[in-house]
């Protein structure tokens, strides 16, 4: 009941507002075509037969203007933030008036012999439009009145923080537009850059283009630039990094706009201002989604995700859902990631989908779930991930990610599962930890299974990805909300990384590419060194790095690599059918040796001898990261000081 009150005031209130502009545009309209007559009569006399219809002209001309005025929307707009847009619907009202004043001129001259001079209809459009849009646009005049004033005197308010603005096309006049009309928001406009040569050395609303993007620094200086404002839309990821190369040198507080359709998603009480995200800053450009291979691994087919509930397990199953899988099975023993997962998809597919509670390590769940379900392909991502935390469970890492692979991958086979995908990780490549040398095993069983089970198998090796849980992006913004510091292992030391929603879009798409157990490798890029992040963290969020929050360097964790591969030294890659998907050339592998030493480390694992657990493990894969002193002296020899160099330059 309040809320239908609520509603039919703020109605009434419309109409109320609507009708008080109209009263006074019709006030307006009459005032002007008396001026206008009293002008134009002054000394000529009117012409024969004029007055005795003067007042169907008058009223005629009256009703036209605000027709027109209604007919182009001009009482619905927000004139406190009144742009070019509606400026221009504006005038094209009293255009179009002027244009059926002169029809019914012919007529009324035709029908009665009645002249209406056309000087005068023009004085009376004249009159009408400056009186009616003084009251429209009143608010942006005294606005950029002052706003030059402030300018020219350079007594800028305190409060508005003086603005370079990045790209002086329609966005970036609309911005301006919005900041001098809008001085509240707190941002005063001194100039331009655009990389343009056509628009540089002009004006846009009194301001200056000041120049190219190697102006910035100039500019900077000039103005005593306090914020910079890039209002460019669909800047690429390259391009964004290369615009924030420049300005994130000056610590300054960095916006973006929003994506905006037209000037009325401008109109609004606050300006669509944004922070960099920093998945703009990071990686290459997103690849496109090629839709043959993303048909041919999941369009109308039934597909069981393990490990569904998890940052990647999750993604998988929204984009098995929205790519038109026939039907989803969802496998995770967290039965709190499975409830909010659930939440999330049951609006949209409801039906499409079954959860079901169950761990990698049961034979006889994955057993019974293959045999009701069905899937025609599995997407493995039920793993433990955490380096430290496996560093003190060795045993669980190889339960969960070997054995419990190892499972999956021959009840798979036995159910007939057509095609298999297991998601891995660059720790598998010269593993310094547990986490990462469970993860090659794994990778291992899918090369020897998959010379010698029918099912196509293969193994996806990629890097970090942004904003899964426990990842180090979520916990630096933790610490930079918290005032800092911010903890690092090691200025040196770097990863790859990729979005969520990238990675899982390639992960895909893998599935129609996999035969025989190969182990693809993603494009990820260039590795990003930890400590740049931080500072970049820092930035966006408008503060300074060292200065605003701390950076405090705690040395390497156990089992923690200054740097991850994609693919061991030995290892080449060739391309496939996508431009982002790349296989390896891998060594062989002696199928005997290597199930006698999973033998091996089954007993070693499910009797808790952690010592013993890790002594197979690092026999049966590459350990030359496991010592730290081996690890230093190797990293040295991997260019180091030319990454060093590169980084300074």
């Amino acid at each position: 009941m309040k809320d239908n009150r609520e509603k039919d005031k703020r109605i009434f209130g419309k109409i109320r507002s609507v009708a008080i502009v109209i009263a006074l545009d019709v006030a307006f309209a009459f005032g002007s075509y008396w001026a206008a007559r009293a002008i134009m009569f002054y000394r000529a006399p009117a012409p024969e037969n004029y007055t005795n219809y003067e007042w169907v002209a008058m009223l005629a001309m009256v009703i036209v203007t605000i027709a027109m005025l209604v007919f182009f929307d001009c009482y619905n707009s927000v004139w406190k933030y009144a742009g070019r847009v509606e400026f221009f619907k504006f005038m094209l009202a009293y255009f179009a008036s002027f244009g059926i004043i002169m029809l019914f001129k012919v007529i009324m001259n035709a029908a009665f012999d009645f002249e209406l001079w056309v000087p005068l209809a023009l004085m009376y459009l004249l009159f009408s439009a400056i009186c009616s849009g003084v009251t429209r646009f009143i608010n942006g005049i005294m606005n950029y009145i002052k706003y030059v004033r402030n300018l020219v005197g350079k007594n800028i308010d305190p409060s508005q923080k003086r603005t370079v603005v990045i790209g002086a096309g329609y966005v970036g006049s609309m911005v301006i537009n919005r900041f001098i009309n809008n001085p509240g928001d707190g941002y005063f406009p001194v100039a331009f850059i655009d990389d343009d040569p056509d628009k540089q050395e002009k004006k846009i609303y009194g301001i200056k283009v000041e120049g190219g993007m190697d102006k910035l620094a100039e500019v900077v200086a000039k103005y005593r630039a306090q914020v910079i404002v890039i209002a460019i839309m669909s800047l690429s990821k390259s391009q964004m990094r290369a615009i924030y190369s420049r300005c994130g040198k000056f610590n300054l507080p960095i916006k973006v706009m929003q994506e905006i359709a037209n000037a009325s998603d401008l109109n609004k009480d606050t300006l669509s201002l944004r922070d960099i995200k920093i998945e703009e800053l990071l990686g290459r450009d997103e690849f496109t989604v090629r839709d043959e291979l993303m048909n041919a691994a999941v369009k109308d087919k039934v597909v069981m995700v393990t490990g569904g509930a998890g940052s990647i397990g999750s993604e998988l199953c929204r984009q098995a859902l929205h790519y038109g899988c026939k039907h989803l099975i969802i496998f995770d023993m967290h039965e709190n990631g499975m409830f909010f997962l659930n939440e999330e998809l049951k609006k949209k597919y409801a039906g499409k989908y079954s959860l079901v509670i169950g761990t990698v390590r049961e034979r006889d769940k994955l057993r019974e779930t293959l045999k009701l379900y069905q899937p025609e392909i599995v997407f493995h991502a039920a793993a433990y991930k955490h380096v430290p935390m496996m560093e003190i469970a060795p045993t669980e890492a190889v339960k969960n990610n070997v054995f419990g692979t190892l499972n999956t991958i021959e009840e798979c086979e036995n159910a007939g599962v057509k095609r298999f995908v297991l998601i891995s990780t660059d720790k598998a490549v010269n593993p310094a930890n547990v986490m990462g040398a469970s993860k090659r095993l794994a990778e291992m069983l899918i090369q020897t299974r998959g010379k010698v089970f029918k099912m196509q198998m293969a193994a996806v090796r990629f890097g970090n990805v942004l904003g899964s849980n426990g990842s180090v992006i979520p916990i630096f913004l933790k610490q930079i909300k918290e005032g800092g510091p911010i903890t690092l292992t090691d200025r040196n030391i770097k990863r790859y990384f990729m979005t969520i929603p990238e990675a899982v879009r390639l992960v895909m798409q893998t599935g129609a590419l996999a035969t025989s157990g190969e182990v693809f490798v993603l494009d990820m890029g260039e590795p990003v060194y930890i400590y740049d992040l931080a500072c970049d963290l820092i930035r966006i969020n408008g503060l300074v790095p060292e200065q605003d929050i701390p950076i405090t360097v705690t040395g390497l964790r156990p089992g923690e690599k200054l740097f991850e591969e994609l693919r061991y030294d030995k290892e080449t890659v060739d391309r496939t059918q996508h431009e982002g998907i790349f296989v390896t050339r891998l060594e062989k592998i002696d199928m005997a040796r290597f199930d006698a030493s999973l033998q091996e480390l089954r007993v070693a694992a499910f009797a808790e001898d952690e010592q013993k657990t890790e002594d197979v493990i690092f026999e049966t894969v590459p350990n030359e990261f496991r010592n730290a002193e081996a690890a230093a002296a190797l990293l040295a020899t991997k260019n180091l000081s030319v990454a060093e160099e590169s980084r300074a330059k």
